[in-house]
């Protein structure tokens, strides 16, 4: 089902605002269906390799530090097209500028603690999901 997955991370801000609940409602609502999740905690050394594209940029070591701030909770997502559908429903990086209605828009605090994370591609999607999850947790889930 290529472009039907997508990697979702509800960011230490929104876990900590006991905001899991209403993102997920959201998402299950617009059809996405949640595959796998799991509560994490970031060690340094995962946040940076999983933002290694951002390595450089001005924001790279304080999102690192945000993510390793506290727990988040990554989702395997499926529904169709669902990269840019996700994209779609979380809005814009800053919620200033999100679209009303969007995840961002209801619940993100500012542009650096934007309450999700997205896959920006199908192929960052595949990346990004096999970097919080095993094929054996996404066996059988995925094939159909």
């Amino acid at each position: 089902m290529a472009g039907n997955r997508t990697l979702a991370i509800i960011k230490p801000d929104a876990v900590a605002n006991g905001k899991i609940g209403a993102i997920v409602a959201h998402l299950e609502q617009d059809g996405f269906v949640v595959r796998a999740a799991r509560l994490a905690r970031l060690a340094t050394a995962e946040a940076e390799a999983f933002y290694e594209v951002h390595r450089g940029r001005p924001f790279y070591d304080e999102l690192v530090a945000f993510m390793t701030s506290g727990p988040c909770l990554p989702m395997a997502l499926e529904r169709e097209d669902a990269v840019a559908r996700y994209r779609q429903v979380i809005g814009a990086t800053d919620p200033a500028e999100a679209a009303p209605g969007t995840i961002r828009k209801l619940h993100a605090e500012s542009k650096g603690r934007n309450a999700v994370h997205g896959s920006d591609s199908d192929e960052n999607a595949r990346r990004e999901i096999a970097f919080f999850f095993s094929e054996g947790e996404l066996a059988g889930l995925w094939g159909r």
